[in-house]
């Protein structure tokens, strides 16, 4: 009798779950825009433009200017980039070129050039990284696995542009807005201990 009862609980309680999940008449939650490695364009960026299927296919290095747009042969306008991914940007002028009645059938790809940091010194993995989202110091050393048993955590170097700047983790992770934006070409170096 109390082995029928615990087995018609466990059977109602999974046929909740699976009413529950499968009958709930809820959507699936779209992908957020903040989604990690999803890089959306801003100014500055420099990019590869590449008009393909037309009688002189033409290759476009341009960079977003500090508005957030781009300028394209034949556009009477310039072009929103910033704030797009690459394939968002890519039907954007393809469409303009389309609608403009400009080319019939064209193919655009666009590329952004790439950027990236390297990280050494005492993390568990130090090497280059592709800096193709918004990253700051703290997540750069996550993101190497974090620190070494022998890591001086109150002495942490940014080289950028020929300049050192001198970092003390223990601070920032009391503080966390006192936390560094990385930049392309950045150079960390996470010191060892002496003790």
């Amino acid at each position: 009798m109390k082995q029928t009862v615990i087995r018609g609980v466990l059977l109602l309680f999974v046929s909740c779950i699976v009413s529950g999940c499968f009958f709930s008449g809820r959507q699936p939650v779209p992908p957020s825009n903040n989604t990690v490695g999803l890089y959306r364009l801003r100014p500055q960026d420099p990019l590869q433009i590449s008009l393909l299927g037309i009688p002189e296919e033409k290759m476009q290095e341009v960079i977003i200017d500090e508005y957030g747009m781009i300028t394209m042969p034949y556009a009477d306008e310039p072009i929103k980039a910033s704030g797009l991914t690459t394939t968002e940007l890519e039907r954007k002028i393809q469409k303009m070129y389309v609608d403009g009645q400009i080319y019939r059938n064209i193919t655009v790809n666009v590329q952004t050039l790439a950027k990236s940091y390297f990280i050494d010194g005492e993390v568990k993995r130090p090497q280059e990284y592709l800096l193709n989202r918004h990253i700051t110091l703290m997540q750069a050393i996550a993101a190497a696995s974090g620190y070494t048993e022998y890591a001086n955590k109150r002495s942490i170097e940014i080289t950028r542009a020929g300049k050192v700047i001198k970092v003390d983790g223990r601070k920032i992770e009391k503080n966390p807005q006192l936390d560094i934006p990385l930049e392309a070409g950045d150079r960390i170096r996470v010191n060892r201990t002496f003790y």
